[in-house]
């Protein structure tokens, strides 16, 4: 099964928990999940992973993008009910391994994010032989816009994750509903998609069509 990622990148968490809702009022897939975007979480705290947790009930991903000090990061994201947390692969290798530690004592999900990291290939592998249980490749906001890439750039390298390690795998970064084939021939496990739902004129929509692709 793919999944699909709705990264709810707000400053507003009003209009996140707005769009989230707009959403499961009309599409109700156990393939959707709600990523409470790392803005949104720096505005408001991890009340605003709580309350998408209960306003969807759906698998609900903090993007905490946690870099140090596991402990608290990662333990409170959980503590507010997240079904899943990320740590960055840039992270020193103890703070990932802490990460996946709490996962796996709570029964939760831990997604190495590998933003900005040189060699995306090779520090998925380690991070995957740690543990994670998602690795995902990434192009931040401010790359795409300064180099005019996509996550599609990444795709090979993701590929070959997969194929030599077995493990599951995310992409993110500019994902739109034309250049979903293209992704979906890397076989991935979990699709991100932000600005192409959250910034449509019908979110809801715009989610029947990733997910109709998807299928």
């Amino acid at each position: 099964m793919v999944y699909l990622q709705i990264a709810l990148d707000y400053t507003s968490l009003t209009k996140a928990i707005e769009t989230a809702l707009a959403i499961v009022k009309y599409v109700r897939d156990e393939r959707i999940w709600f990523e409470a975007g790392t803005p949104l979480i720096k505005n408001w705290g991890y009340i605003s992973v709580k309350l998408l947790k209960e306003a969807t009930g759906s698998f609900v991903v903090a993007d905490t993008k946690t870099i140090d000090a596991a402990e608290l990061e990662i333990g409170e994201a959980f503590a507010n009910n997240a079904d899943a947390a990320t740590v960055l692969g840039l992270s020193d290798d103890y703070t990932i391994q802490k990460s996946i530690e709490i996962a796996r004592s709570l029964k939760k999900t831990i997604i190495v994010d590998l933003i900005n990291v040189k060699d995306p290939f090779t520090r998925g592998v380690e991070v995957y032989e740690m543990g994670a249980d998602l690795v995902y490749f990434h192009i931040g906001v401010d790359v795409q816009k300064a180099r005019g890439v996509s996550a599609v750039g990444l795709l090979r390298e993701a590929y070959r994750f997969k194929k030599e390690t077995g493990g599951k795998f995310g992409v993110a970064g500019g994902i739109k509903l034309e250049s979903l084939d293209t992704v979906l021939q890397a076989e991935p496990d979990v699709i991100i998609v932000g600005g192409a739902i959250t910034r449509s004129e019908d979110p809801a929509r715009a989610v029947l069509g990733f997910l109709e692709k998807i299928r």
